[in-house]
């Protein structure tokens, strides 16, 4: 093999690693590139945001145990890899688990997402999942709050318009409205259910 085509491989596995390690970063991180980490104590908080039915607040199930992730209607990827690993981790969980869990899926990208699309998108999880959004100053601030990453990408030539780059993760919110940490896409159902299970009978004991 010769020098050029030595270096040429080079270049390319250096490229295709640089490439990987952003990918990497897009999909698990909990901030904005170039933004100042913030721990997992500094995130989360209450939030107000639109459903069809009105305004819902993350208080409204206090009591429960919420598993929040953010995404929007039309991603093809992430968004129903990550709602496949909640109704998988849902069918691990007896009635009573189900009935103090609640999945909320948070739209990033409320110019495409209408709150009647959120609605029967929420209704055809039969309960199990709520789906709402805000105006561009709400979505902001609660991403921001809970250092969630994503951006609107243009896609040329598509009919879509723009896609919507995104962190993939679920947000594990405690009986009392509180940030108790974040799982990575990569999740497992099992994961999942153990992790609800977990903050269940650990709110119940310190009850």
């Amino acid at each position: 093999m010769n020098e050029s085509k030595i270096v040429k491989i080079s270049v390319f596995a250096a490229l295709f690693l640089s490439i990987s390690i952003i990918v990497f970063y897009v999909t698990t991180t909990t901030r904005p590139i170039g933004e100042k980490y913030k721990p997992l104590s500094e995130l989360g908080g209450p939030f107000t945001l639109e459903t069809k039915q009105g305004p819902f607040s993350l208080s409204d199930i206090e009591g429960k145990v919420g598993v929040v992730y953010f995404g929007f209607l039309s991603c093809t990827e992430a968004c129903p890899a990550s709602i496949g690993v909640v109704q998988a981790a849902y069918k691990q969980l007896n009635d009573e688990e189900r009935g103090n869990v609640q999945f909320l899926f948070v739209s990033v990208d409320p110019e495409r997402d209408s709150l009647e699309d959120l609605y029967d998108f929420g209704d055809y999880y039969d309960n199990d999942l709520l789906a709402l959004t805000g105006t561009k100053k709400e979505i902001d601030k609660v991403t921001s709050d809970y250092g969630v990453f994503f951006e609107l990408t243009d896609l040329e030539g598509s009919a879509l318009g723009y896609t919507v780059d995104h962190s993939s993760r679920f947000y594990m919110i405690d009986k009392q409205g509180k940030l108790f940490t974040t799982m990575s896409h990569s999740t497992t159902p099992s994961e999942l259910a153990a992790r609800i299970k977990q903050l269940q009978n650990m709110e119940s004991t310190s009850s």
